[in-house]
């Protein structure tokens, strides 16, 4: 049995995360997650939307609460009369993954804090790393990330994934995009057909998470182990937080993590994957086709030949290029000037931004 007051813990720190997680999104981002978090708490579907106006009043009595919490400090979780520490989260999964919940705790994006608790529906092993795998939770706030590494713990939320796919399916900018139609036609779904009835199409839907989950699980696999920036990533954070340099470093990351040799590309080239890495290139992030120009030719061509190793050449050039890219951010890191913040920010600036357009 888990204690109430434990959960009720976990929600109140969930509540204050997301009073300073808010201020981290454009206004567009803001009024999105809202829109998650209203239906996670009322128990929609990712599909069902809401009443303008419930959501409307909703979100005037979150924004009263976050500022009443502004000065608020985080809540122990109580078990067996012990109060462990909110950021405790080996100690306070060793009591909960027995019963079948998962914690999570750690930074979200500007090194704000984030925690969620949901239902516990695989653990994997995977050489050093555990894997774990949350379905429907009892708590999260604002930010939601479908995914989240610590160290050599991953965790992969599927019903925030659930989430996340639906709000990308959904945005009307969507409804060209050939990388997405490609996708889903593997699952035998037209997005349109999708959007205007989704429970006619829940079968295909819940495929098409199920392998994007999978997907996500490989991209963090991808962070967990490869080492090319284990140090300038948590430098550079704490020096440069809410920058460009965040912005680039936090994107570097991600595409290192891709291409890598326990990465998302190379899971789906070993796999030949062609829905999942339809959708890689469907939803590149920002930085995304500037920092992985070779995969864009590399899809093409294998959809003409099927030749995979045309990708997999692709992924290898790709590394190396990045490998390189870390090894001389680490350099300059080590250089006796870097202690000085203007000289490396413009060091950064002109070396890697600049040639990035930023």
């Amino acid at each position: 049995m888990i204690p109430s007051s434990l959960i009720e813990a976990v929600r109140w720190n969930c509540d204050i995360a997301s009073a300073g997680q808010a201020g981290h999104f454009s206004l567009c981002g803001l009024l999105l997650r809202l829109r998650q978090l209203f239906k996670w708490e009322h128990g929609l579907p990712p599909w069902r939307e809401p009443e303008v106006d419930a959501v409307l009043a909703w979100i005037a009595g979150r924004e009263s609460t976050w500022d009443e919490l502004e000065e608020a400090t985080w809540r122990p979780l109580d078990w067996d009369r012990a109060a462990l520490d909110p950021f405790a989260v080996e100690a306070l999964n060793d009591r909960l993954l027995p019963r079948g919940l998962a914690y999570g705790a750690g930074l979200s994006r500007g090194l704000t804090p984030t925690f969620f608790l949901g239902e516990l529906l695989e653990s994997r092993h995977v050489g050093a790393l555990t894997i774990l795998i949350l379905g429907p939770e009892l708590a999260r706030d604002l930010d939601a990330s479908p995914a989240l590494c610590q160290g050599t713990l991953i965790y992969a939320r599927r019903q925030a994934l659930a989430f996340y796919l639906w709000d990308r399916l959904s945005d009307p900018t969507q409804q060209k995009n050939a990388y997405l139609q490609l996708a889903l036609q593997a699952y035998d779904l037209r997005l349109p057909d999708l959007l205007k009835d989704p429970e006619a199409h829940r079968e295909q839907f819940e495929l098409f998470l199920a392998a994007e989950l999978e997907a996500v699980i490989r991209h963090e696999m991808g962070e967990a182990l490869e080492p090319g920036l284990k140090t300038a990533f948590p430098a550079l954070l704490e020096r440069f937080p809410q920058t460009r340099v965040e912005l680039w470093i936090r994107a570097l990351k991600d595409v290192l993590a891709e291409v890598s040799d326990w990465g998302r590309l190379a899971y789906l080239i070993n796999e030949t994957r062609l829905p999942s890495l339809a959708v890689m290139l469907a939803w590149r992030p920002g930085l995304y086709p500037a920092l992985l120009p070779e995969l864009e030719p590399a899809f093409h061509q294998v959809v003409a030949t099927g030749d995979w190793q045309i990708m997999e050449t692709a992924r290898r050039q790709a590394l190396k290029r990045l490998q390189e890219t870390a090894a001389g951010l680490n350099a300059l890191l080590e250089a006796p000037e870097a202690a000085s913040h203007d000289w490396l920010q413009g060091e950064i600036q002109r070396r890697y931004l600049a040639p990035l357009g930023l």
